[in-house]
This record gives structure tokens, sequence and C-alpha cells, in this order.
């Protein structure tokens, strides 16, 4: 009596399969197309953000110290930064 209780009618099941499988079917591709765009986007980002940090002249400059204390003494606030790209006071090293 408890397994016919639990049965369900073929139909129904037959209907569950013809509109579940083919969302769940889209719902996964979905999630992998999704997922390819974060990691193209991410790449994109990290390439983009490395050829600003690039852009930093900072390293060949005449007054980089080195130090971790005071890396730059005309501005120690700017070096190794984005506000040091166009750094007026910037003089190239003798050796490149």
């Amino acid at each position: 009596m408890a397994l016919q209780l639990m049965a369900l009618p073929r139909q129904l099941v037959t209907l569950v399969q013809f509109l579940l499988v083919p969302v769940c079917f889209a719902l996964a591709w979905g999630l992998v197309g999704m997922t390819v765009w974060n990691l193209i986007t991410a790449v994109r980002d990290g390439v983009n953000r490395a050829t600003v940090m690039h852009k930093i002249p900072c390293a060949d400059c005449r007054y980089f110290t080195g130090d971790h204390r005071l890396k730059c003494p005309i501005h120690p606030k700017a070096a190794l930064s984005e506000s040091a790209i166009d750094c007026v006071d910037y003089e190239q090293t003798g050796f490149i």
C-alpha cells in the first residue's frame, strides 16, 4: 500500500523530464559561459593593470634609493605609485 501512494503517474514524470532537462541544460551552459566570461575579464583587467604599473619610472630614476624607508628623497609619497608616472624631477640613470 505504501508503495502505491508514493508512485507518481507516468505522465507526470514524462512532463517533468520534458521541462526540467532543457532548463537544467541551459542553466549549466549559462554557468560555464559566465565562468569563462569572468576569467577573460580578470585576465584583461590584470594585463591593463600591469601595463599601467610598468609605466612607473621610479626604478630607473637617479634619485631612487631602493631603501624601503625612503624610496625617493624628492617625492617620498609619490614614489612607486601611479602619481609618479609623470614626475617632473625624473632623471634617468646612466645605465639602462
